[in-house]
């Protein structure tokens, strides 16, 4: 009688129990983070796939290098969302430090966002890539989205070995300092033959032809790709003896420079 008696109050206690328990609070599915392409220079819709230009309809927060021209891009391929109203665009400041949780808490409130960079693929030579290394830290999804991408473009059009290679961003601006890079990437690509990758702010690029010019073997290979995707492409592969003959004008023009064995 005791026992039974024992095992009815347990009953009851472990019922008020369940009845106190209040439900965990549902937190919300964090959103994804997007990387959106962007024209390689003037306003060029057709190079932007139609699945990037939906999916880009469908946000309403980004994060971009410059807003303004965030802004021109997005109206270009058929942004139609009022920016003073229905959109937050955030500037990645370039000298600031751990901007990410700041610029990316939309996303822990299951809020999908953008990054825009002002040319090509967001993250290569670009500052984006901080953001979307503190979304893998969050283990929040991240969906890089198909666009044109200038350094893809410049080697494939090169001939030079795409098998293996390797992008240094821009080159040191002091003159001395880049021929002494450029020495260095000319030696690993004759040695190794890894194709060697470079970019230049477009005005210092006549100065950086003409350190490569007195720095790089004659028979070493050089591919300038410039204007890519645009009405005024250029691209043209050749031994330093014979880019000499032709010196070639890149003043304010956006280019690639590719380093061959």
């Amino acid at each position: 009688m005791h026992r039974q008696c024992h095992q009815s109050m347990t009953n009851k206690n472990m019922e008020d129990n369940k009845t106190n328990i209040k439900p965990a609070a549902v937190r919300p599915a964090e959103g994804k983070l997007y990387l959106i392409p962007s024209f390689l220079g003037e306003d060029n819709n057709a190079i932007i796939p139609d699945q990037v230009k939906e999916m880009v309809m469908q946000l309403d927060e980004f994060i971009v290098e410059n807003a303004k021209t965030a802004r021109r891009y997005l109206r270009a391929i058929g942004f139609t969302k009022n920016f003073d109203t229905d959109v937050v665009i955030h500037e990645i400041d370039k000298h600031g430090e751990n901007e990410a949780p700041k610029l990316m808490a939309g996303l822990s409130r299951g809020k999908n966002i953008g990054i825009i960079s002002e040319a090509g693929n967001p993250c290569i030579a670009d500052p984006g890539y901080e953001m979307v290394r503190y979304a893998h830290s969050r283990n929040i999804q991240v969906v890089p989205l198909v666009g044109p991408s200038s350094i893809l473009l410049a080697l494939i059009a090169s001939g030079m070995n795409g098998q293996q290679f390797a992008f240094h961003g821009y080159l040191p601006i002091q003159s001395i300092d880049r021929m002494k890079k450029l020495k260095q990437l000319e030696e690993t690509a004759r040695r190794f033959n890894i194709t060697q990758i470079f970019m230049e702010t477009p005005f210092r690029n006549n100065s950086l032809l003409k350190d490569a010019f007195q720095t790089l073997q004659n028979d070493t290979k050089l591919c300038i790709a410039c204007d890519l995707t645009l009405p005024s492409e250029f691209i043209s592969t050749k031994k330093i003896s014979d880019w000499k003959k032709q010196l070639p004008d890149l003043h304010k023009r956006y280019s690639i420079f590719l380093i061959g064995g």
